[in-house]
């Protein structure tokens, strides 16, 4: 894969760590699905319990890349977006006079 065709995700701190509990979430939770020293019906329910964290934890941040994907600065929509207003934008606003 050449290195031109490589894009870098910017992640802030708290998307981050989000993203970091939920793989650790899914650890556990598998973990314990294949543990055999714990009872079936408790090992089900906290797998359950983790999977279903690790999922609430990393569906904000999925949506938060796609959407930034789609519609930021750097997208197609953005550019057409930021285009648009420097072209609707003349810098003279209805109110004001030129004399």
């Amino acid at each position: 894969m050449p290195s031109d065709q490589l894009k870098f995700v910017v992640l802030s701190i708290p998307a981050l760590s989000l993203l970091t509990v939920s793989q650790a979430a899914i650890g556990c939770g598998l973990g314990i699905l294949v543990a055999d020293k714990v009872g079936q019906n408790r090992r089900n329910a906290a797998a359950i319990g983790m999977l279903s964290l690790a999922a609430a934890a990393t569906i904000p941040a999925v949506v938060g890349l796609v959407a930034d994907m789609i519609s930021g600065p750097r997208s197609r929509l953005g550019v057409r977006r930021r285009l648009r207003s420097i072209r609707e934008d003349s810098g003279l606003h209805a109110e004001e006079e030129v004399f």
